[in-house]
């Protein structure tokens, strides 16, 4: 079975344009890769066969102030589904997320986090674990 995961070992401020999505930056190690590769927050499809893979993407995210936030799963750096929101409060508060998609990739096909906010407050992933696994 084809399947893959990554996950966030630095934080870094994404710094975000209001109400523009982004690719999500940090430094992250990719894991049980078989059929994926792992670079730049990114898990790429290596396999010959398209397949129907479901994504999941799990997180706790901060930002330098209160904002609205969006997360998404992006592929081949677009949306592939339409996000979740989550409201970041001030003080240091760490907010919890989860998206997923079920979707087909082909061979180079790759997957990714990015994240806007409504106002351009700068948002930091600071911890999260994207997984890939064959869905069909």
């Amino acid at each position: 079975m084809y399947h893959g995961s990554l996950y966030w070992v630095t934080n870094v401020d994404t710094t975000t344009v209001a109400d523009t999505p982004i690719k999500a930056l940090g430094g992250t190690n990719g894991a049980n890769c078989f059929g994926f590769s792992h670079s730049d927050n990114r898990l790429t499809y290596t396999g010959n066969v398209g397949r129907v893979f479901l994504v999941n993407a799990t997180f706790s995210v901060s930002a330098s102030g209160a904002t609205n936030s969006t997360m998404h799963i992006a592929k081949n750096g677009e949306i592939a589904v339409s996000g979740i929101k989550r409201k970041i409060g001030t003080g240091g508060d760490i907010g919890a997320g989860s998206v997923a998609v079920l979707g087909k990739l082909k061979k180079g096909d790759y997957i990714e986090l990015w994240v806007e906010t409504d106002d351009g407050d700068d948002l930091t992933i600071e911890a999260g674990i994207i997984t890939v696994t064959v869905a069909g």
